[in-house]
């Protein structure tokens, strides 16, 4: 079945494009946040298995990517994202007002739901994320930082280069061939948007005690992308909530596009289990 699809508007103006792949008397649902540069049709098959158990899933395009309106890779702090998913979730409250929300946020997607689940503990039962942004496996060169911060003063919509390798999204060459030409797949940021997100990498060891919900850390061990030291070490740090870690060594940074998927996607399940019991 193909997903539904509407718009959400924003209080600043924008049309956020929304997928949602519905089942019937779902036991949860799932709110799920995409990464940088991509958009929430490429979590289809992800969402179809989710189905396959009972589970709904509710996505929608961030501001600046695929369907939804806003300069591409632009935002003003993580906070633009984080008001953006809290309109899906009131939405989700008011339509299913029943099963209990789950969040699950990949990459930048990641650091914005752990975002969210400090600010908002009440609006969610439990949050998983996969290779989350909390830390660049490398550092830009310091002539690009620099040029970021001259830029984000005096040209703060200039579009920069993002960074994200398609090359090491994925081990599968189909998945990395679909990325790179993929329509709704953009590679830019905005020069006040990489230091945003800059910030709020540097600001996420904070969140870890702030958060009070069931945690799951999905880390792909080889991932060339975001470090996941950085999500070790936000996990060990975890202290008023169960935190769960799960590493999968030799994998890059989509790991719900590796072709150890399965396994990775039986974890997930079994911990939505456990926090359901």
């Amino acid at each position: 079945m193909n997903p539904a699809e509407n718009f959400l508007k924003t209080a600043d103006g924008l049309r956020l494009f929304t997928r949602r792949w519905e089942v019937s008397n779902p036991r949860p649902f799932c709110l799920l946040v995409h990464g940088l540069g991509e958009h929430s049709g490429r979590y289809e098959a992800l969402a179809k298995e989710l189905n396959r158990r009972g589970i709904a899933v509710w996505s929608m395009d961030n501001r600046g990517h695929g369907r939804s309106e806003g300069l591409r890779g632009d935002c003003r702090s993580i906070n633009d994202f984080v008001e953006d998913l809290h309109l899906l979730v009131q939405e989700a409250q008011r339509q299913l007002p029943g099963p209990p929300r789950l969040l699950l946020g990949h990459s930048l997607g990641g650091l914005i739901a752990l975002t969210y689940a400090a600010q908002y503990p009440q609006m969610i039962r439990a949050v998983a994320v996969s290779s989350p942004a909390l830390r660049l496996a490398h550092e830009p060169p310091t002539i690009k930082r620099l040029l970021a911060e001259n830029l984000a003063r005096i040209l703060p919509k200039t579009p920069l280069p993002n960074g994200v390798n398609p090359n090491f999204v994925s081990r599968d060459p189909e998945v990395v061939a679909h990325y790179k030409r993929d329509p709704l797949i953009h590679r830019v940021i905005s020069a006040r948007g990489a230091i945003a997100l800059r910030q709020a990498m540097a600001e996420s060891p904070r969140l870890a005690s702030q958060l009070r919900i069931p945690i799951l850390i999905l880390l792909a061990g080889d991932d060339r992308i975001c470090d996941p030291q950085a999500a070790v070490e936000f996990a060990a740090s975890i202290q008023a909530t169960p935190a769960t870690l799960r590493r999968y060594d030799g994998l890059y940074h989509e790991i719900f596009n590796e072709p150890e998927r399965g396994r990775v996607i039986e974890d997930l399940c079994g911990w939505m289990e456990e926090i359901l019991r």
